[in-house]
């Protein structure tokens, strides 16, 4: 453990290498090698100009740092582009999960309330006077307190999202529908909402994909955007049945290929990452899906410049005074320490450089730490593989 306090002691506000060595730790923007970034961009490029749903596999091994790209083309690459970006960090356990975890991290109220400002439309059979002050998604859902008021208001908000053309399919708008006038009575997602096989699922048996075609319309109009992207990490765990039976993983990958066909016609984005290995099995049981993604993205080793970069740009957001040389508090030599297979993937050099300034912390030196300290982080790194 690394304390704020022996941190400061180091010259430093906190330790910018996390311990897990996945993600961008506190850092207020993540570094990635230019050489990295062109490769991405041009391929964006490309997909922005062609038409139809646009799909990325990312390739590495294990520490390579697909979750670091991915990071990085969510909080830069798709805002730029007027893309909303949704992250998943794992997969879960069927294809439905990832509607599960799209619309919690959305929120029940959330994408009620912006469904309704968006569907919204007074019913004039009532003859109600205009109020003074305009109405309330929370006043509206006050105001259905009878059985037959909220079909109506169901069927109402049904008839706008086909007018619309969020969907051309009438049960799934009464679905949608049903959502936002249930928001008062249930105001938080329950699995059984996301479950296909469920009575009160909103998601029908072999309908997935046409689902999230409407969510995916649904949330490019509520949040006007050009369009809204996926960026699922750790696909592996699906492809080698990690976490599912083979009969399970081929009915995700394939209702996956089966989204990418019904949204071709959004400005739909999906980008997956994924180890060699399970590219190899993914391609063999769906092979159809793999066409879809087109040329694989694979993630080059780290240069010794490029790793020199990467610890120099995490040392500098966390260093507290800026006048130090590059690497500070450690020796601008430090990566003369690790041999060049464990520099070269960003997974082990962060948890090289993590373990050194935890040894530092513990043994209270002062900087610049020792080389030797380095040398030696590594030696605990290389016994825990």
């Amino acid at each position: 453990m690394t304390s704020p306090l022996t941190m400061q002691n180091l010259g430093l506000k906190f330790n910018p290498f996390p311990p897990a060595a996945t993600g961008a730790a506190f850092l207020s923007n993540i570094w990635l090698p230019n050489s990295w970034t062109e490769k991405i961009t041009d391929h964006l490029d490309q997909l922005q100009a062609g038409s139809g749903a646009k799909a990325t596999v990312v390739v590495g091994g294990y520490g390579t740092g697909k979750t670091l790209l991915l990071q990085w083309m969510l909080h830069n690459e798709f805002p730029r582009r007027r893309i909303r970006p949704y992250f998943f960090d794992n997969p879960g356990v069927a294809f439905y999960s990832l509607a599960n975890e799209l619309l919690r991290q959305i929120g029940r109220y959330e994408l009620s309330k912006s469904m309704w400002e968006l569907l919204y439309e007074p019913d004039e059979s009532l003859n109600l006077q205009r109020p003074l002050i305009e109405l309330s998604f929370r006043n509206w859902l006050d105001s259905l307190d009878r059985r037959r008021g909220k079909i109506r208001a169901i069927d109402g908000l049904a008839q706008s999202m086909l007018a619309k053309s969020l969907t051309d399919d009438e049960e799934i708008a009464h679905r949608f529908s049903t959502l936002v006038v249930e928001t008062k009575e249930r105001p938080f997602y329950q699995f059984r909402d996301f479950t296909p096989r469920s009575p009160n699922s909103l998601v029908s048996e072999q309908r997935e994909a046409h689902y999230f075609q409407t969510i995916i319309r649904v949330l490019a109009s509520v949040f006007e955007v050009e369009g809204i992207s996926f960026l699922i990490d750790e696909f592996e765990d699906v492809a080698l049945g990690k976490l599912l039976p083979r009969r399970q993983s081929t009915e995700y990958i394939v209702t996956l290929r089966r989204l990418l066909d019904t949204a071709s016609e959004e400005n739909f984005w999906l980008t997956i990452s994924i180890t060699p290995e399970a590219l190899e099995q993914t391609n063999s049981i769906e092979p159809a899906l793999m066409e879809r993604f087109g040329s694989p993205i694979y993630i080059p080793n780290l240069s010794e410049d490029d790793a020199y970069k990467l610890v120099a740009h995490r040392l500098k957001e966390a260093r507290i005074d800026e006048g130090r040389n590059a690497l500070w508090p450690f020796d601008d030599e430090a990566l003369d320490s690790i041999s060049p297979t464990n520099w070269a993937i960003p997974r082990r050099l962060i948890k090289i450089f993590w373990q050194s300034l935890a040894l530092a912390s513990r043994r209270q030196l002062n900087p610049p730490i020792p080389n030797s300290v380095v040398s030696e982080a590594e030696e605990l790194l290389l016994q825990n593989f």
